[in-house]
């Protein structure tokens, strides 16, 4: 059994729980509420650190926030698929590999067994019974490997199907379903592989919220919202190259990381960016009216190696937030921001 608390510790955690989420204006569903139970009872020590890294960098908490230290900390069984999808695809990999060996190697054997046969009816004439017999058993040996080819053949292609479907099931498990990007998950496993790699790289962020997306969303219905904030999404994550990474950070909010880029750069992406969506055109297909322009705020920051990923996020996020302030549907770079 996890739990060992006994009934009035369970309702002084529960206590503890309720004014976490209400703190941060979260709603008490079965998600937040287990985040919030193991973080209060402080038995998950990479949780519990991952909380108080967000809590020090003041970063807001919201359903992707709290979904994403579920599946990171407290999901086992998406560990286990995921270890379990590495070892089929490995697998599949070394069955693919095998069966175009096996394949080369039968049919160099039935080349061979045609040139032996085609000797032995040169060299034989007339040819005596056992070297018939030889010849009958050759040719019938030579239809088995033929069959065999054949099998190899149409399994080395369905392994090869299968090793597509793996990694494009893989590849899903990153992706935010509704806009194709990265999701937050996918964004902490990269992140995590450029600094191992580069402790002090240099990664710029670009921090992307629509303008009064909830209004919209009032306005015309979720479904549409949907559709215009995949569109939204697609084209942000346009302007990015193979090298960087576009994620969808929370419900309308995006976030481009640039590895290698400087500050100045970034800023010049960040206004394509802006210029990109604001020309974007909206009609119903239901009457075929014109929706209202969608405008972006956007936050440039670099980050520094001596905060954490989560301190540079918030401050990322800061700067978006005076992109709003000072009247939307602008670029916002952290050197606007006041000094602490």
């Amino acid at each position: 059994m996890k739990y060992k608390d006994t009934m009035q510790q369970a309702m002084d955690k529960a206590a503890q729980v309720g004014a976490f989420l209400k703190h941060n204006q979260l709603a008490a569903h079965p998600t937040n509420y287990t985040v919030g139970y193991e973080y209060i009872s402080g038995n998950n020590s990479e949780l519990c650190q991952a909380i108080e890294q967000k809590l020090a960098a003041k970063a807001c908490f919201d359903d992707f926030i709290m979904a994403e230290l579920y599946n990171r900390y407290l999901l086992p069984e998406q560990q286990q698929q995921e270890q379990l999808l590495q070892d089929v695809s490995g697998m599949v990999s070394r069955l693919s590999g095998y069966s175009d060996l096996a394949a080369e190697a039968t049919e160099n054997f039935i080349d061979q067994l045609d040139h032996t046969v085609f000797k032995l009816e040169q060299d034989a004439i007339p040819m005596p019974p056992a070297l018939a017999e030889l010849k009958q058993v050759t040719l019938s040996y030579r239809k088995q490997q033929q069959q065999l080819n054949q099998q190899l053949i149409s399994a080395n292609q369905q392994s090869h199907q299968l090793r597509n479907e793996i990694e494009q099931l893989k590849k899903q498990r990153l992706q935010d379903p509704l806009t194709g990007l990265y999701n937050r998950v996918a964004m902490q496993n990269q992140v995590e592989l450029w600094l191992s790699e580069q402790p002090d790289r240099r990664i710029a962020a670009i921090s992307v919220d629509l303008d009064h997306f909830s209004r919209f969303n009032q306005d015309y219905g979720q479904t549409i919202g949907d559709i215009i904030l995949s569109r939204v999404a697609r084209k942000v994550g346009s302007y990015v190259q193979e090298s960087g990474m576009p994620v969808r950070a929370g419900g309308e909010e995006f976030l481009l990381l640039l590895p290698d880029v400087d500050l100045r750069t970034a800023a010049e992406i960040a206004e394509q960016v802006r210029k990109g969506v604001e020309k974007l055109r909206f009609v119903s297909a239901r009457d075929k009216k014109s929706l209202p322009k969608i405008t972006i705020s956007l936050g440039v920051a670099l980050y520094h190696a001596s905060e954490n990923w989560y301190q540079f996020l918030a401050r990322t996020n800061n700067v978006m937030q005076l992109a709003k302030q000072r009247g939307r549907n602008q670029v916002a770079s952290e050197t606007m921001l006041a000094p602490v």
